[in-house]
């Protein structure tokens, strides 16, 4: 780990994971709503309860809100969000200002979002500059430890949101192609058995078609039980 304290490792981690669950999860959320707006007979409450939302308020446009903005909730836009700045603003000697202004620039979209009557723009612009922040990662931080953390944390959320939401299953092989190339050398300890086995399920050849409902819950838990 180099020059990285075990907390600021654990804060690009973490820093990785909240950024990614922003992107991913206001993709869903938005897919879903274009869904909504086809037909309110579809299952686009029972898909975002898999983010934890509570789905009995029937009245779609305040659903979606609370999956926006609700920072009571911590599976919404707006807590994720919030909690990646909160864990850059700690990194600053590492990722530099640059990598923080993006992230503050995302948290500030959200913000503009959820008070503006034509939203859709400023959610776009959180998605962008997500986007921006990642290039970042690669252009303006100089430990290579710290941007292998930072993109272990991104590829761990995404394989946990994905299984979670059985959204884009075809993309875990690749994601886990990548977090294997990274693991090892970002210093952290990490649970060998349990990635082996995350390895081995989305490498089978019957993945995605032949996964169960039973066997997502189990990669799922993989997943979380890596670090």
């Amino acid at each position: 780990m180099g020059s990285l304290s075990i907390e600021k490792v654990e804060h690009l981690l973490w820093l990785g994971r909240y950024v990614e669950r922003s992107y991913t999860t206001l993709r869903f959320i938005l897919s879903t709503y274009d869904a909504a707006l086809d037909s309110l007979e579809g299952n686009w409450k029972g898909q975002l309860e898999e983010l934890g939302f509570d789905a009995s308020n029937d009245d779609p446009l305040s659903f979606f809100n609370n999956c926006l903005f609700d920072l009571s909730n911590a599976s919404s836009l707006k807590y994720s969000m919030n909690a990646a700045y909160d864990n850059a603003v700690l990194l600053r000697d590492v990722i530099g200002t640059e990598s923080i202004a993006y992230v503050q620039m995302a948290a500030d979209a959200v913000d503009a979002a959820e008070v503006s009557d034509a939203p859709l723009l400023d959610l776009q612009l959180v998605l962008d500059y997500i986007m921006a922040f990642k290039g970042c990662v690669d252009d303006y931080i100089a430990d290579d430890s710290a941007r292998n953390i930072i993109k272990s944390g991104i590829s761990v959320e995404r394989l946990d949101l994905y299984t979670r939401l059985s959204f884009r299953l075809d993309r875990l092989p690749k994601e886990t192609h990548r977090l294997a190339g990274r693991i090892d050398r970002i210093g952290i300890p990490y649970n060998k058995d349990a990635f082996k086995r995350v390895i081995a399920c989305v490498f089978d050849q019957g993945f995605p078609e032949n996964m169960t409902y039973e066997r997502l819950g189990d990669l799922l838990a993989d997943i979380a039980g890596i670090f």
